[in-house]
């Protein structure tokens, strides 16, 4: 959970004034920020990230205070547990692909670091430098960089505006599939519907620096379904697939996430099963 109140001094179109939000985000959600250009979307990016210092207010994730004026606590970037994606990658150009991924990596993750090269398509690019790539490769790049660290926070600022419509899309499916799999807590910033329709579970839009709109996406909601414990049978690593792979006695699950290397026989894990009448 995000619980963010704040104020910061800002220069908009129509004069100076205050980026004013008290918001709150639910864990493991994707909430997209819209709104006109100028209207405060990247700075509230930056306020999250520790790049920018609020004049009042705080900032809670997970129950760890993050930035808390009346306190004097505000954590430095490094500090806080985020991934940043931004629009023109920032990827250091005189380090390859692994190179890249790498640098933001905590300690001894080789092996996430090539979860992440595997499940973002980058096997082939791994000792290309950026300057060589596509757009949408460099952008593949700068999202398994961005959560190589496992961040609580994934932020994303118009990551495919400089991109193809044919690249966006494989990016878009790409994202919310990591999304999905990491379980992190993510707002991007867009202007564009499609990718807001097709990701966000949250929109909200921002103009003059104040919330204008505050709504839950128009994307079909997922199926409903019941959670059950089920006992672990088996685990094992399929070598060829390089994938984790979880048996109980009625389904056996697959994902490349080494989280799931800890996961013992015996053990009980939630699955979900459909309700009456979905398939």
């Amino acid at each position: 959970m995000i619980k963010l109140d704040i104020s910061i001094p800002r220069l908009f179109a129509e004069g100076a004034t205050e980026l004013q939000l008290n918001l709150e985000l639910v864990q493991g959600s994707l909430t997209a920020l819209t709104g006109p250009s100028g209207s405060g979307k990247t700075t509230l990016l930056r306020v999250l990230a520790g790049l920018e210092k609020p004049r009042r207010g705080h900032i809670a994730v997970n129950g760890t205070n993050w930035f808390d004026a009346d306190q004097s606590i505000n954590l430095s970037p490094q500090k806080r547990s985020i991934g940043y994606v931004f629009q023109d990658t920032a990827l250091f150009p005189n380090m390859t692909v692994r190179e890249n991924i790498q640098f933001a990596a905590p300690a001894d993750q080789r092996d996430l670091i090539d979860t992440l090269i595997q499940e973002t398509g980058l096997e082939s690019f791994v000792n290309q430098r950026p300057t060589v790539l596509s757009g949408g490769q460099q952008q593949r790049v700068a999202l398994a960089r961005a959560l190589v660290r496992r961040p609580a926070v994934l932020l994303l600022d118009e990551p495919f505006a400089a991109l193809d419509p044919e690249a966006s899309q494989q990016l878009r499916q790409l994202l919310l599939r990591l999304h999905q799999t990491w379980g992190t807590t993510t707002l991007l910033v867009s202007h564009h519907d499609s990718d807001v329709q097709f990701l966000a579970d949250r929109i909200i839009r921002l103009v003059q620096g104040r919330v204008y709109s505050d709504q839950s996406s128009t994307k079909a909601p997922p199926l409903q379904a019941t959670l059950q414990p089920e006992q672990i049978r088996r685990v094992y690593f399929d070598d060829t697939r390089q994938e984790w792979v979880i048996e109980t006695d009625t389904v056996s699950l697959r994902s490349p996430n080494p989280a799931w290397g800890r996961l013992r026989v015996h053990e009980f894990i939630q699955i979900a099963h459909s309700g009456p009448g979905n398939q």
